[in-house]
């Protein structure tokens, strides 16, 4: 009796910690208030619960409370359209050529550009850990090559944009002449710099100035 006890109350301990309220990232998170649109167009209000062990593991499922309830139910990340939490849209997406790894893996990424375009731009945020053991948040950007419609997404550091970025993003958006005419000459607002002290802002206004101009270019 003693040891039925012992298993049910540590049953409960890991099933309150792994519901605690926390936030590290999106793909790290418990107890978050959030909305989640369903692929059938169902959307739902209520709290999320996302689990993942390290920056490259899949995320399969989420947990999902309805309005106040304590009641969790599981959700395939593929019944997902998309997340809504703190003012910004996520879905999940297949990173192709992580950074310091080259692998892949399902992940919830940031939207940055308009849904339906022709390409599309998605930030990715991991914590890494230095040699001092202090965690620090990491920036990755992730592209949705046009005429792409599968759910992969690819590093703007991998072999797909790198090296000679003005070549390769050029050859993407052909079928706009102005615009691969203006990435070919490296024109200032877009060629994508690769020097450290340029920043990840000035590279993320690089793509998105090339993304929305060729969504936008008939």
């Amino acid at each position: 009796m003693k040891i039925l006890t012992l298993k049910a109350l540590l049953i409960s301990i890991v099933f309150l910690s792994c519901n605690a309220p926390h936030y590290t990232t999106v793909n790290d998170m418990a107890a978050q208030p959030a909305n989640i649109t369903l692929n059938n167009g169902n959307l739902l209000k209520g709290k999320i619960n996302v689990k993942s062990f390290d920056n490259y593991s899949n995320i399969s499922t989420i947990q999902f409370a309805e309005n106040t309830s304590n009641d969790y139910k599981l959700y395939k990340v593929d019944e997902l359209k998309s997340m809504f939490i703190n003012g910004s849209t996520y879905c999940a997406k297949n990173l192709i050529e992580a950074s310091n790894w080259g692998g892949s893996a399902i992940r919830f990424v940031k939207q940055l550009t308009v849904d339906g375009g022709k390409m599309n731009l998605f930030e990715y945020e991991k914590i890494t850990t230095n040699t001092s053991n202090n965690n620090n948040k990491v920036i990755e950007y992730y592209v949705q090559l046009p005429n792409d419609n599968s759910n992969k997404i690819y590093n703007i550091e991998s072999s797909k944009f790198t090296p000679n970025f003005d070549d390769k993003m050029s050859a993407y958006v052909a079928d706009c002449s102005l615009l691969a005419a203006k990435i070919k000459a490296r024109d200032k607002d877009y060629f994508y710099p690769f020097v450290v002290n340029n920043g990840v802002l000035r590279r993320k206004a690089v793509l998105l100035q090339i993304i929305n101009e060729y969504n936008a270019c008939k």
